[in-house]
């Protein structure tokens, strides 16, 4: 009888390679103004242990919450979406591995899918639009009120 496969809904890991260094990469995820450049609309990070911050997202979505700890050009952790992230920064070669884990995640029916599913594809789509601005100039979010309002995009 095969073996029954059971899934970890309390955490996921994403990991992406990046042109630029841990220091470079770093900034991206902590500076408000860079984090504004791929991922949010407006920021506030207090860069240190037991700071807070706030990110926004287009049609007033918001999230406020503590920083964790700060170990700069290496690592990032703060509370997210009822749990946590840790954002790793390594050199490899040229690049910079950024290695994001969120974990944490409450597991009852809401959270599967409001969280731990919606967070994975969330920071999947950043990660590669965070590759995109960083590479090639392009920011891949959607910013035309028109389709925002239609519910079809979100990012």
């Amino acid at each position: 009888m095969a073996k029954k496969f059971k899934y970890n809904w309390k955490e996921f890991t994403l990991q992406a390679a990046f042109k630029g260094t841990p220091e470079k990469l770093f900034k991206m995820w902590t500076e408000p103004k860079l984090l504004c450049k791929w991922f949010l609309t407006g920021a506030k990070v207090e860069l240190k242990a037991g700071g807070e911050y706030a990110f926004m997202w287009v049609m007033d979505a918001m999230e406020r919450g503590k920083v964790l700890a700060v170990r700069k050009n290496s690592l990032f952790s703060f509370t997210f979406a009822g749990g946590k992230c840790d954002v790793k920064f390594r050199k490899s070669g040229k690049d910079c591995i950024v290695t994001l884990r969120q974990y944490g995640i409450p597991t009852d029916e809401k959270h599967k899918v409001g969280t731990h599913m919606s967070c994975q594809i969330g920071w999947t789509f950043f990660l590669a639009n965070l590759k995109s601005v960083l590479e090639s100039g392009t920011d891949l979010r959607e910013f035309n009120p028109k389709h925002l309002k239609e519910g079809t995009v979100f990012y």
